[in-house]
């Protein structure tokens, strides 16, 4: 994984699948259905606007700068070998993972924190606190979403809970609109539901692949699981 400056620190959310609104909440109903004088009204939506706006720019936009920093120094640890520094922690009196996702959560950077903090645990084996981190990453962004549910399948495997697991695979192959990690998340499922004796959940992950995303394998694996799990529930 790779944190890359970008102007002001621009994180690229994008670069995660190389490797693994604040909305202003006016009464706006509630006014519509009570408010007599109907500036009173007006009034109200124009404060939530300029609320809002003046949040994004002065509060929302520079956190984003100053957790981007954090987040470099954070990766270039990660990239050194140095989990521990990575992850930070109050304890550790260094500005990680863990700091940047609590303390600026209501930024872009701070809830991608969250999924950096569990990869590192992951890789530190431990299973149950990078599972925590990744159930508390969040993005409208369905390819990260994918990631998301995808290292949850990982960290269930883990924790030996391959069904839920496979739930898991199963949303990470929905939500993926890049064919090359959408036939990785179906191929991963078809085999663990294979491993778990669900055959026609298999056949349906290998078709699927064979279905939707035909040139990305050319190995002629996906053909011969599709023929073999046909076989083995009686579809040929």
């Amino acid at each position: 994984m790779s944190v890359k400056r970008k102007g002001k620190q621009d994180f690229k959310t994008k670069e995660i699948l190389d490797t693994l609104n604040t909305s202003a909440v006016g009464g706006e109903k509630f006014l519509q259905k009570y408010a007599k004088p109907i500036g009173i009204f007006f009034g109200v939506v124009i404060i939530a606007v300029l609320g809002y706006v003046i949040y994004d720019s002065y509060v929302v936009t520079p956190k984003n700068i100053e957790a981007s920093d954090l987040m470099v120094d954070a990766e270039n640890s990660y990239a050194e070998g140095k989990t521990d520094q990575a992850l930070g922690g109050k304890a550790s009196g260094i500005s990680g993972f863990v700091d940047i996702a609590e303390e600026y959560s209501s930024t872009k950077v701070g809830k991608l924190a969250y999924l950096y903090a569990g990869v590192t645990e992951f890789k530190n084996g431990n299973y149950q606190k990078a599972l925590e981190h990744f159930q508390n990453f969040d993005s409208p962004d369905k390819d990260l979403k994918a990631v998301k549910y995808g290292a949850i399948a990982d960290t269930y495997v883990e924790l030996s809970n391959e069904e839920e697991a496979l739930n898991y695979l199963e949303k990470a192959a929905k939500e993926s609109t890049n064919a090359a990690t959408a036939y990785q998340f179906n191929r991963k499922a078809g085999l663990l539901a294979i491993s778990l004796n669900q055959n026609e959940k298999a056949l349906e992950f290998f078709q699927t692949i064979q279905d939707k995303y035909p040139d990305v394998s050319q190995s002629g694996e996906v053909e011969a699981y599709i023929e073999r799990l046909k076989y083995a529930t009686g579809k040929q």
